[in-house]
């Protein structure tokens, strides 16, 4: 039996090769606040969100942090790491509850060695993954918070595939741009001000997303051209 999957990794694989893996793969919930990889940590499983976001963030010896990737329907959290040093170096922290499928790293393999179309989307994810991690980079050492609160609001409705409202915290928004909650709580002021969101307890409503693109810092649109170059292309992946 095939199973209908929405996350688009999943999606790509062969159905014939994806149905004989179909009983290695486990329906979760997973819960906002939950962290499941730390740095360090042996990957074990792989994880296919479909309605979660999970956030990954990079941080310093003192504890600092700050988040770096999202990972929704587009992607899994895992695929990298599952086929390389098998050790997590980031922590990745559920951001919104929701469904996602979990598989055992070993039996992730096997499905990645028998699919050559999920390893040419799983590359193009890994591909937009670090695009991304290098933009945030020169995004959070220039960019004024305002700019970039409304970058991570758009991006987070997008990879949970949310239509307007985001259920995260000021807090937890604060948590991700690596600054104080009063700063979050400033620039929301401002944003509901100009009329493009609205924010009530626990959760970030969009009013006028074109609005907000526009007050988005320019490293919005650096991401959806990495995108749109990275998964236009047909190539096949390069296997080791």
């Amino acid at each position: 039996m095939v199973l209908e999957h929405r996350n688009l990794l999943l999606r790509s694989a062969e159905p014939d090769v994806l149905a004989r893996f179909s009983a290695r793969l486990h329906p979760v919930e997973l819960s906002k606040g939950v962290t499941l990889h730390n740095p360090g940590d042996t990957v074990d499983l792989v994880y296919f969100p479909e309605s979660a976001l999970v956030a990954g963030f990079s941080e310093t010896a003192a504890g600092e942090s700050v988040a770096t990737s999202l990972i929704g329907v587009e992607g899994a959290l895992g695929v990298f790491e599952a086929c390389g040093s098998r050790t997590a170096h980031m922590r990745c922290l559920v951001q919104v509850t929701g469904r996602a499928w979990r598989m055992r790293a070993g039996a992730y393999r096997e499905l990645y060695d028998a699919s050559a179309l999920l390893r040419t989307a799983v590359h193009k994810h890994i591909e937009f993954l670090l695009a991304e991690s290098r933009q945030s980079v020169a995004c959070n050492a220039i960019h004024p918070v305002e700019g970039r609160l409304s970058r991570y609001i758009l991006e987070g409705l997008e990879r949970s595939r949310a239509s307007t409202t985001l259920p995260l915290t000021q807090e937890a928004l604060a948590h991700a741009l690596g600054v104080q909650r009063t700063t979050v709580a400033v620039c929301v002021s401002a944003l509901q001000k100009q009329g493009v969101l609205r924010s009530s307890r626990g959760a970030i409503e969009v009013t006028d997303r074109s609005g907000l693109e526009k007050v988005s810092c320019l490293c919005r649109q650096a991401l959806v051209d990495a995108r749109r170059d990275i998964y236009r292309t047909h190539s096949e992946s390069c296997d080791a």
